[in-house]
């Protein structure tokens, strides 16, 4: 269990936890939330930032709590919530994410009528995305293992004769070389080619233009694709994408959602679809789940389609259904 000290918004606390399902017991300015670690830690990163910066934070047994005097030295023993999330999980990473397993989502090439690619995904204990908010440390290691795991898996399920669409994180990308190099040779370690590998950025805050420049050029050279997620999504969107010039632009799934019910999405699309095809980057529509939405993009003559429609993200993609799904387009 846990023991939070408050030293002040106790009732935010009290709120937090409620909204949380947490279960916890109330003494005084001491809150003992009677939970796993990781259970707490998956959810505290959606903790509002005033309260994560009132409380400490510290392990205690069911001993302990029965103590006075004890519950004293555990306080001094205590420390912010961040420090304690960040030291937690860059010593338990490797249990963390090794429980994980990558996902894969097909990409549909609509002229192809057939499976162009896979987007690798990973589905960890605790959300990767949380994990991501903890510290740069532990996202560094945590966005370098999800990447290697995914091309691990990506030979072991025979899936090399498709792309695979991997996620990269900006601010891990701005030493050219040294980034360029490292990809390049895991996947000559692992004996898989260059040019079926789509290097997907998303996360544009912090994103260093220059570098990701330079990376993108380098990555051509050896056949890598650049792809830019969630275009559309806003105006850094629309601004990266012109600074950028990816192979692939990747509609923002909101965008798609319903498009054909809502002509202000179906203009935005429009003038996007029609900006790619002008500069000669190719368009893919992500989530897409209906039969409606499917049927607009198809008369925007988008490139390459992911969704529900066709499969949702799973450990080992059924590839006989994903093609017979694709063939009736």
């Amino acid at each position: 269990m846990l023991v939070i000290y408050a030293k002040e918004g106790l009732e935010d606390l009290e709120f937090y936890l409620k909204s949380e399902d947490i279960p916890y017991t109330k003494r005084g300015q001491l809150i003992i939330a009677v939970c796993e670690d990781v259970e707490f830690i998956a959810s505290a990163s959606s903790m509002p930032e005033k309260l994560r910066q009132s409380i400490k934070i510290v392990r205690a047994s069911q001993e302990d709590i029965q103590i006075p005097d004890r519950m004293l030295e555990l306080g001094f023993k205590s420390t912010f919530l961040d420090d304690f999330l960040e030291v937690h999980l860059y010593n338990n990473l490797s249990s963390t994410l090794g429980s994980s397993e990558t996902y894969f989502q097909a990409i549909i090439d609509v002229k192809a009528k057939d499976i162009y690619g896979f987007e690798a995904l990973c589905r960890a204990q605790v959300p990767v995305y949380k994990l991501f908010k903890v510290s740069d440390r532990v996202a560094h290691l945590t966005d370098h293992f999800c990447r290697e795991k995914a091309l691990l898996e990506y030979r072991r399920r025979g899936l090399t004769r498709f792309n695979l669409f991997l996620n990269f994180h900006p601010k891990f990308l701005r030493n050219p070389i040294e980034n360029v190099g490292e990809i390049i040779s895991s996947l000559e370690v692992k004996n898989i080619t260059p040019s079926r590998i789509v290097m997907e950025i998303d996360e544009y805050e912090g994103m260093n233009l220059s570098s990701l420049r330079m990376i993108r050029d380098f990555m051509k050279v050896e056949g890598v694709k650049v792809a830019l997620d969630d275009v559309g999504a806003g105006y850094s969107g629309l601004y990266q994408l012109t600074e950028i010039k990816p192979d692939i632009a990747k509609l923002d799934m909101q965008l798609v959602r319903d498009v054909h019910s809502n002509s202000m999405k179906r203009a935005v699309v429009r003038g996007l679809v029609k900006a790619c095809k002008e500069a000669g980057i190719k368009v893919l529509a992500e989530g897409v789940e209906k039969q409606e939405e499917l049927e607009f993009l198809l008369s925007m003559e988008v490139d390459y389609l992911q969704g529900f429609y066709f499969a949702k993200p799973t450990p080992y993609p059924d590839l006989e259904s994903i093609k017979e799904r694709a063939s009736s387009l």
